[in-house]
């Protein structure tokens, strides 16, 4: 790699060890506060230079990239493949910038095994960038899977000039990416009969004879293993005959073998257990049962990939189970149980050390996130939710402490002088006395912070912006954390009251514009809280402080974007110098975030 390649890993890499706000080892407050100070100025350095490293070095390299050497193409690729090694993934946005600019390469030159890598390379990036959309059901996010889905079908369909390609390594491209449809599809449908596919190529003595050093019987495994985890669809009506045995006979040849092996690892014995169960050799009774045991005999302190997968993983799976059968989640043993996964869960999210928290634990966080079934007497989505917030994203979890503050401080200016402004919010109805009011939109208010920006958390974007600005793709799934977080909070009881707040944060006041959350405002009856934290967001994201440069361009005439009633309270001053003071000290807020971390 060049020098500027080499400073720019360093500095992600740095980034990374700066970005997690709490050690596992406690410190006295101040101390822990001062180092959280300069840890902030330097993170703030770190991006300013890898901002100009890639202006001033990456952007131009690759807008002259047809004129670039073999050995600085070289060096390109060998930089993109430290930034992501499927297990830290440092920086997917740069390595798919990289390989795209590659893919344009080779496409102007008709290198047809070029721009075959590089279909490939930009497919895996594109999906690890967006493993995060767990339960993200919306057009915008369909879209981008859809974009992932036709980089792979693209490379696959080189599948035809098969025996006249230049080499085994483009020949395995192809194969890898026709398996691959079947991770990036949302369709079924469209998954099976890639995985079909693969399966029928890597069986075929023709192909394996044109290729023979291909790893032929490492396709053959992984084209069953994706189709095999396609057996909860086996109930579905529309799936046909041949569908159905083809996912039977994947489960077959995945799980027998390891019957066979007498391995006992819980990653591969609950979907074997799963497999015999849809497949229809065991009932559901037997399977529960299974369940329990395996996570019954798992220690809460077992950290290891089994451990997470024990601890994290199978107690959601257990919770579907009761939401998906009405009978199940009115069994009060059932529940008790999936109370004390829920809690061992938490315990075991709560103590893991810095060191096992990989990417495939985060991603077992974000799953926590989309499918957590909620239990009245277990414990609560909102517990687990800010426990999660203040463990893992700490510097999210201060911001919203922030916007709890400012919300605050407008709220009781607003009440101070028109105290019928917020009557219509139904967490007030029933409330009889002007003090409890007061009091319960307050704390309200506080909580209404906490939540807007929650799809954040599982959009897990936080090393990227402090990093570097973001890149169109990741700015695509970003514009989508308000419905992440509005589709998350109104499925649980305890968040419900939230969602509306999360959802329209961002929505112009007008309903001007494509809006990927769907917010309509007057069909909220939680609009009053939804425009007020419109504004504070905005306030937020210019970092400054200048609130009164802010307030006149909120009071403007022809201002569209905010709602002209709320935006009106902020013409006082004594409310403007509140909010300037809230957004000049962060101390307080870092104490409660170290006092909540430690629990003291």
């Amino acid at each position: 790699m060049t020098g500027w390649q080499e400073a720019y890993l360093r500095n992600v890499r740095e980034v990374d060890q700066l970005r997690a706000l709490f050690s596992a080892e406690r410190e006295d407050f101040d101390t822990w506060y001062q180092r959280h100070l300069e840890h902030e100025a330097r993170l703030r350095t770190l991006k300013k230079e890898n901002t100009a490293l890639l202006s001033g070095e990456l952007f131009p390299l690759l807008d002259r990239l047809h004129e670039a050497s073999p050995e600085e193409i070289a060096q390109l690729t060998d930089f993109a493949g430290q930034l992501v090694d499927w297990k830290t993934n440092l920086d997917c946005g740069v390595f798919i910038a990289v390989h795209e600019a590659l893919l344009k390469l080779y496409r102007h030159r008709r290198d047809r095994s070029g721009v075959i890598r590089e279909l490939y390379q930009v497919g895996m990036g594109l999906f690890y960038l967006q493993r995060s959309l767990v339960s993200v059901d919306c057009k915008a996010a369909a879209s981008l899977r859809f974009r992932n889905e036709m980089v792979f079908t693209e490379a696959a369909s080189f599948f035809r000039y098969f025996e006249t390609l230049d080499s085994d390594e483009t020949r395995g491209y192809v194969i890898r990416s026709m398996a691959n449809i079947s991770i990036s599809a949302v369709n079924y449908k469209r998954r099976i009969e890639a995985s079909m596919r693969t399966i029928r190529t890597a069986r075929d003595p023709a192909y394996r004879a044109l290729a023979p050093d291909l790893p032929w019987d490492t396709y053959l495994r992984r084209g069953y293993q994706q189709l095999s985890t396609l057996r909860t669809q086996l109930s579905d009506p529309a799936i046909t005959r041949t569908e159905v045995a083809a996912v039977m006979d994947a489960c077959y040849e995945v799980f027998k073998p390891e019957t066979l092996s007498g391995n006992s690892n819980r990653r591969w014995l609950w979907p074997y257990y799963d497999m015999e169960y849809h497949c229809g050799y065991v009932s559901l009774e037997v399977t529960l049962e299974r369940l329990e045991r395996l996570i019954r005999e798992t220690r809460p302190d077992e950290y290891d990939m089994s451990g997470q997968y024990a601890n994290l993983f199978l107690p959601i799976v257990y919770g579907r189970f009761l939401r998906d059968h009405e009978k199940l989640n009115r069994d009060p043993d059932r529940r008790r149980f999936l109370d004390l996964a829920n809690r061992k869960m938490l315990q075991c999210l709560m103590s893991i050390p810095p060191e096992d928290r990989n990417a495939e634990f985060i991603y077992n966080v974000i799953v926590i996130v989309a499918d957590y079934h909620e239990l009245p007497e277990s414990v609560s989505y909102r517990e687990i939710s800010t426990r999660l917030m203040q463990r893992f994203a700490g510097r999210l979890y201060l911001r919203s402490l922030q916007t709890g503050e400012l919300l605050q401080a407008i709220c009781r200016s607003i009440l101070d002088r028109d105290p019928g402004y917020f009557d219509r919010l139904p967490i007030l109805g029933g409330l009889q006395t002007d003090a409890d009011r007061r009091e319960a939109l307050l704390a309200y208010a506080a909580d209404c912070g906490l939540f807007h920006d929650f799809g954040l958390f599982k959009m897990n974007m936080e090393r990227t912006l402090l990093t570097r600005t973001l890149f169109q793709n990741e700015s695509e799934m970003y514009r989508l954390h308000p419905f992440s977080g509005y589709d998350d909070l109104r499925q649980r009881e305890s968040t419900a009251i939230f969602a509306d707040i999360a959802r329209g944060h961002h929505t112009p006041y007008t309903g001007d514009g494509e809006d990927p959350s769907g917010y309509r405002r007057m069909d909220s009856p939680y609009r009053q809280m939804t425009d007020l934290v419109a504004m504070v967001s905005d306030l937020q994201e210019r970092c400054d402080g200048a609130v009164d440069v802010w307030v006149r361009e909120l009071l403007a005439p022809g201002q569209r974007r905010f709602s002209p009633r709320a935006a009106a309270f902020m013409a006082d001053p004594a409310l403007q110098a509140e909010l300037k003071a809230i957004l000049a000290d962060d101390r307080s807020r870092c104490r409660v975030a170290y006092d909540n971390y430690y629990n003291v």
